[in-house]
């Protein structure tokens, strides 16, 4: 195949490895408390044990493939598998990420904040896409690649 056609057939795939590692941004360090503008206090969970090692080892493999992805296209993608199995499982052990509000101070018979501008929100949804990403992309580097339509198939050259 062609370098060209190899190259626009790995495009998607590296599009997605590039929104991955964009996903990562939250999970680095997310906030262990927050006071509000209200003067609301919350205060993240307790992290189930382990998590934290999980989630950082599993964000420093997805921006590395991210980066060999790029680099190399769809060949690395399969090695995706590994953090989305992290990722999932640290999505399971967090309840879906959203398990981090826990105590509210300091409201004074105030409603809480609506869940969509919390802090733990954008943790939340950056570690379900992420979730997704990075399984889509290691079923993308497992399933065998088709041929183009149209496209015929060339028998490799018999060497002497």
């Amino acid at each position: 195949m062609p370098p060209a056609d190899q190259q626009v057939r790995s495009r998607p795939v590296r599009v997605l490895a590039v929104l991955a590692a964009l996903a990562t941004i939250p999970l680095w360090a997310p906030p262990g408390h927050v006071t509000t503008a209200d003067g609301v206090f919350m205060v993240a969970a307790a992290v189930p044990p382990g998590v934290t090692a999980v989630r950082v080892s599993a964000v420093v493999a997805v921006v590395l493939l991210g980066g060999l992805t790029w680099w190399r296209g769809r060949r690395v993608a399969a090695f995706y598998a590994v953090p989305a199995l992290a990722l999932t499982w640290v999505w399971w052990r967090t309840e879906g990420g959203g398990s981090y509000l826990v105590a509210m101070t300091g409201s004074a018979g105030q409603d809480p904040p609506p869940a969509f501008t919390s802090p733990w929100f954008a943790v939340s949804v950056a570690l379900s896409l992420l979730v997704v990403l990075t399984w889509t992309l290691a079923v993308l580097g497992v399933v065998p690649r088709r041929a183009a339509p149209g496209a015929r198939h060339q028998e490799p050259a018999e060497s002497p």
